[in-house]
């Protein structure tokens, strides 16, 4: 289960946070095995954001979690895609978007517990 929680600056319709929930679903499924109706969104709007001492009116930062590790290339797809989608539904411009990945080798979700490097036996 990916978890993503995004924090922006601007308050957001329902109808933008939908097509932002969208938008990075759509991300994440770049990244192979993972599918965008498992995505878990956390979107927070209206934060107060500041770089560099200065309040930032159309800010946003994403802290994106998932289970197993990618290539470079994967996670840079991924992040563009992402960053791309909070142009589109925000307007927020390149140098105001910032992004983590947390890549987990556990996860647990529907009850159970996985570890990449445990095969576990029925």
């Amino acid at each position: 289960m990916p978890y993503m929680k995004v924090s922006v600056a601007k308050k957001l319709t329902e109808e933008e946070r939908q097509e932002l929930s969208k938008g990075l679903g759509e991300a994440l499924g770049l990244i192979p095995g993972k599918h965008p109706s498992f995505l878990i969104a956390d979107i927070e709007d209206g934060r107060n954001f500041y770089l560099g001492g200065m309040r930032q009116e159309n800010f946003a930062f994403i802290d994106v979690r998932y289970y197993s590790k990618f290539s470079f290339q994967v996670k840079e797809r991924f992040t563009k895609a992402c960053f791309e989608a909070l142009n589109k539904v925000l307007g927020t411009a390149k140098e105001q978007m910032f992004l983590t990945i947390s890549e987990f080798s556990t996860w647990g979700g529907f009850g159970d517990f996985v570890d990449e490097y445990v095969e576990k036996s029925e």
